[in-house]
């Protein structure tokens, strides 16, 4: 299979967590799980929304989920969001089923801007991403990339701008990138939404 993007690309869709197993099942590009976020955690989420950018990335021990959240929303997080805690050590334990014995990295994000608006495939071999306010991310069936025109920073590469899906809030998306053992997820971030900041979770591993 190639892991540039190319012709045999999939997605398996489903409205609950078992379609990630697929995942680690099958060559495909991404699983996405259609959730839809419990009350408490989108309550909080939306208090947290507002604000300037913020960026934070820490690394996660399996046996430690506890400490890499609190790492990462000790900082700018007030008073602490318990119910996103929650939904973060769930989605932890959740990745680290679907990839055991990998290095992860937690990051989690207020995006003020556009962020990448490039389709492109990410530099790792798993990404999970969550987006809990704001618009989802944006991919691209295999059948809408040129495999043999590399990613430049341009969206020369792009056959089918018009064949992208996206996600919404509260929806886990678990893509392969270009250092997997399958087809890479092309996407791209959503343009900025009117109504606020971008607030969004991933998992590196």
């Amino acid at each position: 299979m190639p892991a540039d993007g190319g012709q045999a690309a999939e997605v398996a869709f489903g409205d609950s967590a078992a379609v990630l197993r697929r995942f680690a099942s099958e060559p495909i590009a991404s699983a996405v799980w259609r959730r839809a976020l419990a009350p408490d955690v989108d309550a909080e989420v939306q208090t947290l929304r507002p604000g300037p950018a913020v960026r934070v990335v820490v690394p996660v021990d399996d046996l430690r989920t506890d400490v890499a959240v609190l790492a990462a929303l000790d900082g700018w997080a007030h008073p602490f969001p318990q119910a996103l805690a929650r939904d973060l050590r769930q989605l932890l334990a959740l990745h680290a089923l679907l990839r055991p014995g990998v290095g992860r990295r937690l990051r989690i994000e207020r995006l003020v801007d556009d962020g990448c608006r490039r389709f492109h495939a990410d530099h790792v071999a798993s990404r999970l991403i969550c987006t809990y306010a704001g618009g989802g991310t944006e991919c691209l069936p295999g059948s809408a990339i040129d495999p043999h025109r590399p990613a430049d920073g341009s969206n020369d590469h792009v056959l089918d701008p018009e064949a992208v899906w996206r996600c919404e809030a509260g929806w886990v998306l678990l893509m392969r990138g270009t250092l997997g053992d399958g087809p890479a997820q092309f996407h791209r971030s959503p343009p900025r939404d009117p109504a606020g900041p971008r607030l969004l979770a991933a998992i590196d591993g």
